[in-house]
């Protein structure tokens, strides 16, 4: 009994032996590449970066290429997709504290002229461009070539890609307060109403205007609206042109998107202070009606494509004088 145990025993570990030296066949290239995150929408004129292709275990490495865009109701070859528009591009690790002109910019980027997307062959993602909001609103397949070292495969109509408009920006938290001056007594105003609409296509342009809860724009040009000690204001997120102030508000060109490029010690806020002798603060909200409250608003936006925009700060429970 215990010699047929043994010889099955050998049989066993000889089986294993056998089966573990076994070369593994190389070169897997699996017919369920896919991408999981299909059905992938696009925001029109925002840059945008797809998740890669699932390759399903195949051998590395996988290389893609993309084959082709059509119109998914048409089925023919979208030229919008291919066509090349210009845009810049960067070409070196750009630094705010100084590079702070275009001439400086201009160092850290060129001008390049490609479609508005860029396909990645080493993961089969997609990065694409501002320039996108020139490509028609809808939805496009496409189809990709897989290749590794057991050859190649073609995947029609592996996804589509649907191109969307939503809003090029976004307002994030704010508030206000009123101080007495020369003290650091202050009270709660509550967060400003932010409201932003885009007014053009064309050119890189953020004009912001700040008013008091009737609606009445404070005036930049003559002092009614100053910056706060060293917090961030308009002009720290975008100092490659001087603001240009009118009576009603601040324009700055911010030249590449999106707005504010960087963050600064603040996030993406603006401070600004209102001096008490434009401002009066509504009664109940400051301890008396004397007119030594200056007013401290403080906002946040993002633009995220270029063109104009029209930027409405409206501060509540205060009146310009």
């Amino acid at each position: 009994m215990k010699r047929h145990i043994k010889t099955f025993g050998f049989i066993l570990l000889a089986a294993t032996a056998m089966y573990s030296c076994t070369k593994v066949e190389n070169g897997y290239l699996s017919d369920q590449i896919r991408y999981i995150d299909n059905p992938i929408r696009i925001k029109r004129g925002q840059v945008q970066k797809t998740s890669p292709v699932s390759n399903d275990g195949s051998s590395a490495p996988v290389t893609y290429k993309l084959l082709d865009f059509r119109d998914v109701i048409k089925h023919q070859h979208a030229d919008s997709m291919f066509a090349n528009y210009e845009r810049y591009e960067w070409i070196a690790q750009f630094d705010p504290t100084k590079d702070t002109t275009v001439a400086l910019l201009n160092k850290k980027r060129q001008k390049v002229n490609t479609p508005c997307w860029e396909f990645n062959e080493y993961t089969g993602s997609f990065t694409f461009f501002g320039t996108s909001v020139k490509v028609p609103l809808g939805t496009y397949e496409f189809d990709i070539q897989a290749s590794n070292q057991n050859g190649a495969k073609v995947f029609k109509n592996i996804a589509t890609i649907t191109m969307q408009d939503e809003p090029p920006y976004n307002v994030g938290d704010g508030g206000a307060a009123w101080f007495r001056d020369g003290t650091t007594t202050s009270g709660d105003l509550g967060a400003p109403i932010v409201t932003i609409k885009k007014i053009s296509d064309e050119g890189t342009n953020i004009i912001l205007k700040i008013a008091d809860q009737n609606g009445r724009y404070f005036n930049p040009s003559k002092g009614e609206i100053i910056r706060r000690g060293d917090r961030s204001d308009f002009q720290t997120y975008a100092q490659f042109h001087p603001l240009e102030l009118t009576d009603t508000s601040m324009t700055c060109n911010f030249e590449t998107t999106p707005f504010p490029l960087l963050q600064s010690a603040y996030g993406y806020l603006i401070y600004y202070r209102i001096p008490s002798n434009f401002v009066t603060v509504d009664a109940g909200y400051a301890p008396t009606n004397e007119a030594v409250y200056n007013v401290n608003p403080r906002f946040q936006f993002q633009i995220f494509q270029e063109g104009t925009y029209e930027v409405n700060v409206k501060i509540k429970h205060v009146t310009r004088k």
